[in-house]
């Protein structure tokens, strides 16, 4: 066996044993070497909102999709045009927001409970919340109006 078979053979056997590796890897030549932008779901899939008047509370639920949050010092509530304090929220988790700096946000779930007992019968209530996606995308505000009963 001449020199040139030999250096052919070996430099074969030297991209067979690579070529299982990269296929384990998705590896294309012709893959895009850019990747593609993240896809952001549509605010009220990330933060699914629902309501229940139960007596004399207004029981407000969200349901956060995983990746996303909502911020604590975003969270309002008005009635009839009133600005009101929203009590008995739960500690977030501290969070260094790249748009709004070392914030409190929620993530996965939150429950907040808006006393209703002193409004006048269709008395307007409205529920402001902001927020982002942990990959980049911040949702602008939101508002959620109800009329109580």
């Amino acid at each position: 066996m001449n020199l040139k078979s030999i250096l052919l053979l070996a430099s074969s056997l030297a991209l067979q044993s690579t070529i299982p590796v990269f296929a384990n890897n998705n590896f294309s030549l012709f893959a895009n070497k850019q990747q593609s932008p993240p896809a952001f779901l549509p605010v009220e899939e990330a933060f699914v909102f629902s309501q229940l008047q139960q007596g004399q509370q207004l029981n407000v639920f969200w349901q956060i999709s995983d990746g996303y949050y909502l911020y604590k010092n975003k969270l309002r509530v008005s009635i009839n045009g009133n600005e009101h304090t929203v009590q008995g929220l739960p500690a977030g988790k501290d969070y260094h927001d790249e748009y709004f700096g070392d914030v409190e946000i929620f993530q996965y779930e939150l429950q907040l409970s808006v006393p209703i007992a002193e409004l006048a019968a269709k008395s307007e209530v409205i529920i402001h919340y902001q927020g982002c996606a942990v990959a980049g995308l911040c949702y602008p505000p939101m508002t959620k109006t109800f009329i109580s009963q």
